[in-house]
């Protein structure tokens, strides 16, 4: 059964004639300060009914029972993302294929970083507090060949992640440093960085700082 997914797109503010615009894909809805950030782009989130499924790349069971299980469907969510509504928003919109990132927050910031593992569109990809504890996430890194050698990423997660919570989600922190130098050691264009926050702290300024990164990220991969 097909899943429901919802795809919102914001246009740039102004549009010239003429002229070709970068393009985020982000997973979950829209922050408003990440909204009011990119108004001058277009920005695609995807909000999906199923995002344990949708955002986890293999199934895993739930870690709480009040909480549905991780049905690993990341590459079927990717396939539609990237191989239907891409080309379709490109074919329409005066969209830059060269300036193209594609981030998210907690899982849907792991879902961005496996897929440069499987895809290759993105020029950029972001994730903040990045759900890296994810079972298995750090051997598959460790041993698979990445497919888009070519872009950059940039990776924000807290020192305080995982606090009050059993395993695997109390080795956050941890994974997110491990994640990092795994992928740094394979000569990704990596930045990572952490700061004092727990999972769903300082929302706020991480959405700024990501805001200017995303900004930084299309403006150098400028591909006329």
């Amino acid at each position: 059964m097909r899943r429901v997914r919802q795809y919102s797109l914001q246009l740039p503010q102004e549009l010239e004639k003429g002229k070709r615009y970068p393009l985020l894909l982000w997973n979950d809805a829209l922050p408003e300060t990440l909204a009011a950030l990119l108004s001058d782009m277009f920005v695609l989130s995807v909000v999906s009914e199923e995002r344990t499924a949708d955002f986890s790349p293999w199934p895993q069971p739930a870690f709480r029972a009040d909480a549905p299980p991780f049905g690993g469907g990341a590459d079927g969510y990717h396939r539609e993302l990237f191989e239907e509504k891409l080309p379709e928003l490109i074919a329409k919109y005066p969209i830059d294929a060269g300036r193209i990132a594609y981030g998210g927050y907690s899982l849907g910031g792991l879902a961005a970083v496996y897929s440069i593992f499987r895809e290759t569109a993105a020029c950029a990809v972001f994730s903040l507090c990045g759900s890296f504890w994810y079972p298995g996430f750090a051997d598959y890194c460790a041993r698979t060949e990445i497919r888009n050698t070519n872009c950059r990423l940039y990776l924000q997660n807290g020192r305080r992640e995982g606090e009050g919570h059993p395993a695997p989600l109390s080795r956050a922190a941890d994974a997110a440093v491990r994640v990092a130098d795994i992928l740094r050691k394979k000569g990704v264009k990596l930045r990572s960085s952490m700061d004092d926050y727990g999972h769903h702290d300082g929302k706020e300024a991480r959405f700024r700082e990501l805001g200017e990164q995303i900004r930084s990220a299309l403006c150098e991969s400028n591909v006329s």
